[in-house]
């Protein structure tokens, strides 16, 4: 099986709470603030882990390496984090939201890698590296690649920003966020019964899909069953079983509204040069979220400026896209980023090799 395993690293978040992440060296031919890339940080799924991202580091160099015709390594260092309360991230009673990960993700950028980097996220942590992009900025977060991520995607076509109050000090989600949301009512996840609730909830559902883990995702992994083998069924059952994961699990009831990625992702700013740029990488037999729900956020992503918004549709993929077809997958990033970062100093490839990655695929 073609993974590459990541070293083993640890960080005291907030000098407080034990997040676990994945190494892997820049490739030897690699130089810092030369012709070569960013870092990359890669973000996992709910109830996902760090461990999901072997195969597509593997494919990163291994295309790299390809791509450049004297076979030099110049792929960037990578960095695979374990969200706290999944993988082996610790577990504490907190209240876990959406809002509670990109912290940790901006965190975790600033303090760890603390170098540029592109951003690289699945399922929910798509929606999170996204929030957390817009947090760091451009300068910081050069280049964001979602798969199948979630989120809320509104048709650019009538998405109007924010539309629950006409007042002219709040055009955005994030203007209301900082004036203490006075138009919403207070979030109340579990009125009355609280954390308990969750408790019970999270622990119902581990015992329910906790003997289904390998059947689920040979189903989440249709168009390559194989990949769905004993090391990612572990990791997540491993994860499920520790202390305290049944409040997460829970959580997942009760994630609070999110800015939609039409805001977090400057889709409305007036000046598109500043924007972030975003490939959305869909695998659209996702059984997951449905293959229907694919295709139409295939065809939303598509609706957004092709200058800003690269999108690869993968039809032999599903939920994982990454893990599924981490070739297709690496090619495509090599592509973008060499697009991404062709006005910039920070270049994925050398020039010279351009035209080889364009006629790639």
């Amino acid at each position: 099986d073609a993974r590459e395993p990541g070293t083993v690293q640890y960080w005291r978040w907030k000098e407080q709470y034990l997040v676990r992440y994945l190494t892997w060296p820049a490739g030897k031919d690699y130089t810092k603030g030369n012709d070569d890339s960013p870092a990359m940080l890669l973000v996992h799924g709910f109830a996902a882990s760090a461990e999901q991202w072997e195969r597509l580091v593997y494919s990163l160099r291994k295309e790299n390496m390809e791509i450049n015709n004297d076979g030099k390594d110049t792929t960037p260092p990578i960095y695979a984090v374990d969200l706290l309360g999944f993988g082996h991230s610790e577990k504490p009673g907190l209240s876990y939201t959406q809002y509670l990960w990109e912290s940790q993700l901006v965190d975790f950028a600033v303090e760890v890698i603390a170098t540029p980097l592109i951003m690289v996220g699945n399922s929910i942590g798509g929606g999170l590296s996204a929030g957390a992009a817009a947090s760091l900025g451009t300068k910081i977060c050069q280049g964001l690649v979602l798969c199948n991520t979630a989120g809320v995607l509104v048709d650019p076509d009538i998405y109007e920003g924010y539309d629950k109050a006409n007042d002219p000090t709040i055009r955005t989600w994030t203007d209301a966020a900082l004036q203490g949301n006075p138009y919403e009512a207070p979030y109340r996840p579990v009125p009355l019964i609280g954390n308990n609730a969750l408790d019970a909830f999270g622990t119902a559902i581990i015992q329910l899909i906790y003997p289904q883990i390998e059947k689920r995702l040979s189903i989440i992994y249709g168009h390559r069953m194989a990949n769905a083998d004993p090391a990612v069924v572990y990791a997540i059952q491993q994860s499920a079983a520790s202390p305290g994961a049944a409040n997460v699990i829970g959580s997942g009831q009760k994630l609070a509204p999110n800015r939609p990625l039409n805001e977090v992702l400057f889709m409305n700013d007036d000046d598109e040069k500043d924007n972030l740029k975003v490939m959305a990488v869909i695998g659209l037999d996702d059984q997951v979220s449905s293959p229907q729900v694919a295709q139409n956020r295939a065809k939303l992503f598509s609706k957004f400026n092709s200058d800003t918004v690269t999108v690869e549709e993968l039809e032999d993929a599903g939920h994982c896209p990454h893990d599924e077809e981490p070739d297709m997958v690496a090619k495509s990033i090599w592509k973008w980023l060499l697009a991404a970062t062709s006005s910039s100093s920070t270049r994925a490839i050398p020039r010279k090799e351009e035209e080889k990655v364009y006629n790639s695929r």
